[in-house]
């Protein structure tokens, strides 16, 4: 039986380092930014211009509503070439995500990747990672080397941008608890531990 784990996460909370733990565990792949140069690969777009748009929804209100969430249509769709970058991103992520959720086990960062499977009739374990805005501002702040104030305001504004991202490409809730299977605040028990209570959900899945 495959296990397919997606994470979702706040800036800051350790999403990706208890990702890469649990892929560690099961010896499974592990894909977060690695998307961005599959996607670049699947859609013939330098990676480069696809990194500055990652997990950004379009700023385009007016191709938004004209569009008429053309952006599932595929990267085949004749609409494809008229679409802002961030939706030709979302969209070959989405079947890169497709794709390597059909090769067997892995764990997924982000990316709407909950959403995306949906759609596939895949089993996963859909988690969301998350803590303390002053703590996860605490480890940026550390990571980065900034200011407590930087660090702060950083968190902040990429929450928004991701929960904004999530909230336009799924038209569900970033971050709302009935939306997942997991909810694991890595503050209270830490990176090991909510990687640990992962791995112990996932074990009872694939019995």
């Amino acid at each position: 039986m495959s296990l397919i784990i997606t994470i979702g996460r706040q800036f800051g909370s350790g999403g990706r380092d208890v990702g890469e733990k649990i892929a560690e565990y099961f010896n499974i792949p592990f894909y977060d930014k690695e998307l961005v140069e599959m996607a670049a690969q699947k859609s013939n777009i330098s990676k480069e211009a696809l990194k500055e748009v990652d997990e950004h929804a379009t700023n385009s209100f007016l191709y938004s509503l004209a569009s008429g969430n053309y952006s599932l249509r595929g990267i085949n769709a004749p609409i494809y070439y008229e679409m802002p970058i961030n939706d030709k991103l979302f969209i070959a992520q989405s079947e890169v995500i497709k794709d390597i959720s059909k090769k067997g086990s892995c764990v997924i960062v982000g990316r709407c990747a909950d959403y995306v499977l949906e759609s596939e009739n895949v089993d996963f374990l859909n988690v969301f990672i998350y803590g303390g805005v002053d703590y996860r501002a605490k480890r940026v702040m550390d990571a980065q080397g900034l200011t407590m104030s930087k660090a702060r305001d950083k968190v902040i504004k990429t929450d928004k941008q991701r929960r904004t991202y999530y909230d336009y490409y799924t038209s569900k809730d970033w971050g709302v608890m009935p939306n997942y299977d997991i909810c694991v605040n890595t503050e209270k028990i830490g990176i090991n531990g909510a990687a640990d209570m992962i791995i112990g959900c996932a074990k009872s899945k694939i019995k």
